[in-house]
């Protein structure tokens, strides 16, 4: 996936180092850092669209489609939601990231 705003809040490591270690073909492997990435990406989305007001949905979205690498866009969510957004947007990541190395921890 591109360079995203929120990139430097999200550690995705462990999961990561889980999936390099999984003994299956590199084209799954991919497959599952994609479907990774996918995930954080449309939780956090969903996270951020919950907490900005229905009538600035709009403008942001439109502004992440355009630029959604622009750090700028950290900025308006903190002036539009909180000073704080940043350390929520981080707990949030963190907890997704939480699930999702206890999903690939469990047994099919």
């Amino acid at each position: 996936m591109s360079i995203l705003f929120y990139d430097h809040l999200v550690d995705k490591t462990e999961v990561l180092l889980f999936i390099d270690h999984l003994q299956e073909p590199e084209n799954h492997k991919g497959k599952l850092r994609q479907l990774v990435d996918d995930i954080i990406h449309q939780g956090l989305i969903e996270y951020i669209l919950q907490k900005l007001h229905p009538h600035q949905h709009h403008t942001f979205l439109t502004r992440l489609e355009a630029a959604p690498y622009d750090p700028e866009l950290l900025s308006y969510l903190k002036d539009h939601i909180s000073l704080e957004f940043e350390q929520d947007l981080e707990k949030e990541a963190a907890k997704l990231i939480s699930i999702i190395k206890k999903d690939l921890s469990t047994p099919l």
